[in-house]
């Protein structure tokens, strides 16, 4: 007997339905382990050891299906798939246009590629690298359906407060035709416009009426790697009815689970297009990484010893690092050495009032400001609109706050002044400096590499990235005197 699936949909609860002689297979390679179960003795309870994307009765994310027939046609399995018109309406709601108008900045090849994609296929999922022009095709996209449905309403769904304004100004910058608005806390909804800007912040908001974007006609989620497994902008993105989804992101998450939720619930990825691509298309600027080891002669015994509580350990290296003289004053001379503006990036408030202070002692040719969560937001965009125009500015940063979708041109050196591993953090702060200027032949990647337990590990992982990436990359060695303390 042959081996079947069968897909339909269930329009009351938006979710795919699955069944046929192939389900328990299926079911369990869309699965991942659940790390909690490790637990489980500790916690008294039962904990499943395995996180399934299917649940036992066979609903899932509908737009999966794609994932799953990848699955069976790369291993050549031998599986009738039959799909419901109901289910097909879902997956594939193209739009009847592949007219794209032009709007004050011409379109790249490869962004009119992906406004046609997004058009023929209705949805779906765009990766293309930071600096790439997201927000330009998704303004082309817009345009072209606003040109054949004129009463059309489209949210799209952003991080943050910068990038609401950041958009929201590009929009304008483009001359688009059809009307938009911002929907923040200091913005009221203009249910009037045809696209509605929102933060994520707004929309998960337990004051916030959402009610009316079970309506929108499209909807449209930039840096969509953020819609994590579990978190709470899910319910936000189920509440929506329309099956025309589209997700935008320089990278997409390593988990497979967090990649299943974003795909199952948006669409199938239609169109890649890597940092490496585009600089070798001189598209985007050039870049290189500079890896500074910083070898430590004062450092506790006990970070040389095999770890027995690693979260404790690793809370101890962190805070002997952000206070570390040594560490602090090779990042001052760096910043110093710097000919044009610098982004350093820190993870901890602490640690960015301290350089601040510390860089402003002694770095006297440079501007030096420090963004927070409590830097108000027009505060943070004055002085991207300095940085811009000036020379010999450092802005420390958060890297929560600026490691993502922050369009800055006129930047030259980024420093990773607070380690990390993370892959998406990595390459998306990465491409703060990749945007092209005419003062700028590359970008400038200064990574602090401490040579400790944690830092060593998280620097093999960036090296790892780099090479990804093919980012050229060189190392050199600095040594602490014996005569610095840390402190």
């Amino acid at each position: 007997m042959r081996l079947t699936l069968t897909f339909d949909y269930d329009s009351a609860r938006r979710t795919g339905l699955m069944s046929g002689s192939y389900f328990d297979q299926i079911r369990n390679i869309f699965s991942v382990e659940n790390d909690a179960a490790k637990f489980a003795r500790h916690y008294g309870r039962f904990i499943p050891r395995r996180k399934y994307m299917i649940t036992p009765t066979g609903r899932f994310d509908p737009c999966l299906f794609y994932e799953i027939r990848k699955y069976i046609k790369s291993n050549n399995i031998d599986v009738k798939l039959h799909q419901t018109e109901a289910f097909l309406d879902m997956v594939r709601p193209s739009y009847n246009t592949n007219h794209i108008p032009d709007l004050s900045l011409p379109l790249r090849d490869y962004q009119r590629s992906v406004v046609s994609n997004c058009l023929q296929l209705g949805r779906g999922v765009t990766v293309l690298a930071t600096a790439g022009g997201k927000t330009l095709t998704i303004a082309s996209l817009i345009e072209s359906i606003y040109h054949t449905d004129n009463k059309v309403k489209v949210l799209i769904i952003v991080p943050d407060l910068m990038l609401v304004n950041q958009t929201y100004d590009d929009f304008r910058s483009y001359g688009v035709h059809f009307s938009y608005s911002k929907w923040t806390g200091n913005n009221k909804l203009d249910l009037s416009s045809h696209t509605i800007i929102a933060n994520m912040g707004i929309l998960q908001s337990s004051k916030t009426d959402i009610s009316w974007i079970e309506h929108v006609d499209t909807l449209i989620i930039d840096e969509v790697h953020k819609l994590r497994k579990g978190n709470k902008i899910n319910k936000v993105i189920q509440s929506v009815r329309t099956h025309n989804r589209f997700g935008f992101t320089g990278t997409m998450p390593e988990n497979p689970e967090d990649q299943w939720n974003i795909i199952g619930k948006i669409g199938p990825i239609i169109y890649e297009k890597n940092s490496h691509q585009l600089r070798e298309q001189n598209y985007i600027a050039n870049a290189e990484a500079l890896i500074l080891k910083l070898e430590y002669t004062n450092a506790p015994r006990h970070f040389f010893r095999s770890p027995t509580d690693p979260g404790e350990r690793y809370r101890k290296e962190s805070e002997f690092l952000r206070s570390n003289k040594f560490r602090n004053n090779v990042l001052s001379t760096v910043v110093s050495n710097f000919q044009n503006n610098g982004l350093l990036l820190v993870d901890y408030i602490e640690h960015g009032e301290l350089l601040t202070t510390h860089f402003k002692n002694n770095c006297k040719d440079k501007e030096i400001f420090f963004i927070q969560g409590d830097v108000p937001v027009d505060q943070r965009d004055e002085i991207k609109k300095l940085i811009e125009k000036k020379k010999n500015i450092i802005c420390i940063a958060i890297s929560k706050i600026f490691s993502t979708g922050i369009s800055i041109n006129n930047l030259h050196y980024i420093v990773f002044a607070g380690g990390g591993k993370a892959k998406i953090k990595i390459l998306q702060s990465i491409g703060r400096g990749l945007r092209k200027h005419v003062d700028k032949k590359k970008v400038v990647i200064v990574d602090i590499a401490d040579q400790l337990y944690y830092g060593k590990k998280h620097m093999n992982k960036r090296m790892s990235i780099y090479k990804e990436e093919h980012l050229n990359y060189g190392t050199k060695t600095i040594k602490e005197k014996t005569k610095e303390k840390a402190g």
